[in-house]
């Protein structure tokens, strides 16, 4: 892998994580066409580079939501029933944790299965289809409203269930969780936010499971000077990305995306089946 191609897949993690196009699918499109063969320790840096986007974007928020959670406990054994009622930081980490329960348990009981389909373009292409399917549905629904408070337990579980299936390759993860979110009712910006928010833990967990990958493989040839260029490239572009999605979902419809999915997913969809058709007249 040559510098450019780093800074290049870089940025394609880095925007891809965040817009709801699906950063697996893009990551593992453009490295087959680049010919760049699977490269566990570049993953693992550029994911990481996302982590900390979304740390940097929300760090107001996530500090809010730590000092939230302390607060409501202190104020549960004080019972401070006013307080506690009033904390909103505190039942939106709760919340955050109810989420990530169910995507945790997805994570670890059925990663196998979901890393075999990443060799599969066929798969990969119908899970983007999917994903803008979900796109419209979500958009076709009528605008929620749904602050924070209003949000029950059963809609954190069920946002936790899409983003565990979006450990499929070409299933987005943003694109799944805020789909979820606009069917449950949520308002627009709460939506984005909550998915957000709800990545840390997600990619956190990943990045862990992916270091056991990276002691069993080693580095595989790659270069410091190569993770840093990419680290670099997935922090600038994913931090980046988050901020004009921000705007776009709070002014207008996120329907493009969903077009581009389409596009994308049919076109990779066709290459397999063209390539499975011309191995098999061989």
């Amino acid at each position: 892998m040559s510098i450019l191609q780093a800074v290049f897949l870089g940025i394609v993690q880095g925007l891809t994580e965040f817009l709801p196009i699906s950063s697996s699918a893009h990551l593992t499109i453009f490295q087959y066409i680049l010919g760049i063969p699977p490269d566990i320790p570049f993953d693992v840096t550029v994911h990481l580079a996302t982590l900390f986007a979304v740390l940097l974007y929300f760090w107001k928020d996530i500090l809010n939501l730590i000092a939230g959670f302390f607060n409501g406990l202190l104020q549960l054994a004080h019972r401070d029933t006013i307080g506690f009622k009033n904390n909103r930081d505190f039942y939106f980490s709760i919340l955050v944790i109810i989420a990530t329960i169910p995507t945790a348990l997805m994570g670890f009981l059925f990663k196998d299965f979901f890393e075999s389909l990443f060799s599969s373009l066929l798969a990969i292409g119908c899970f983007l289809i999917l994903t803008g399917i979900l796109i419209v549905l979500a958009e076709w629904r009528k605008r929620g409203d749904k602050q924070i408070g209003q949000v029950f337990w059963w809609d954190a579980v069920i946002i936790g269930v899409g983003q565990g299936c979006a450990i499929a390759p070409g299933l987005s993860r943003s694109g799944t969780t805020i789909s979820t979110s606009l069917f449950r009712g949520f308002n627009r910006e709460l939506a984005a936010r909550f998915s957000f928010i709800l990545s840390i833990p997600a990619i956190f967990g990943a990045f862990l499971l992916q270091l056991k990958d990276v002691a069993k493989v080693g580095m595989q040839g790659s270069s410091g000077g190569l993770l840093l260029v990419g680290f670099i490239a997935a922090l600038i572009s994913g931090y980046l990305a988050i901020k004009v999605f921000m705007r776009i979902i709070e002014k207008t419809s996120i329907r493009g995306f969903a077009y581009y999915c389409f596009v994308v997913g049919a076109l990779v969809v066709l290459y397999s089946l063209y390539i499975s058709l011309f191995f098999a007249a061989l």
